[in-house]
């Protein structure tokens, strides 16, 4: 495949490429890691900080810091600690949507919360699960 500039802006990684993505049915972790330290990097120079002084106001070490913009991962603690440091911690409640507003739950909009999973009545799975190209 042919290196292009949408190649590297949409993957942002550097080795990894269309192929990669269309080898796998969903982005590969190691790009979406490497996506979001980028943008915390980023947003971190924006606002003219050092990674020493982010760490410090986040209550985290400078290489935490270091690891979560250099896409080689972390805790939700640490990430929670330097969105809040970086006055963004109210965005990560639109990284999941809130379940009581679905659409497609009856009892969302009644302001019943689900506390459990249950199956409708005579739905039973009696099959285990298996890949079309394996057998047990």
């Amino acid at each position: 495949m042919k290196h292009n500039r949408y190649t590297n802006a949409f993957f942002g990684v550097k080795g990894l490429t269309m192929t990669h993505y269309m080898e796998t049915p969903h982005r590969p972790i190691a790009v979406t890691l490497a996506s979001l330290g980028q943008r915390v990097e980023a947003y971190r120079i924006s606002r003219n900080l050092k990674q020493a002084e982010l760490a410090e106001m986040s209550g985290i070490s400078r290489s935490t810091l270091a690891r979560i913009e250099g896409g080689k991962g972390g805790t939700i603690d640490s990430l929670v600690r330097v969105m809040r440091a970086l006055e963004l911690e109210d965005r990560l409640l639109e990284i999941v949507p809130d379940a009581t507003l679905s659409p497609l739950d009856p009892r969302s909009d009644k302001g019943k919360t689900r506390q459990r999973v249950r199956r409708p009545e005579g739905e039973i799975e009696t099959e285990e699960w298996t890949w079309d190209d394996k057998t047990p």
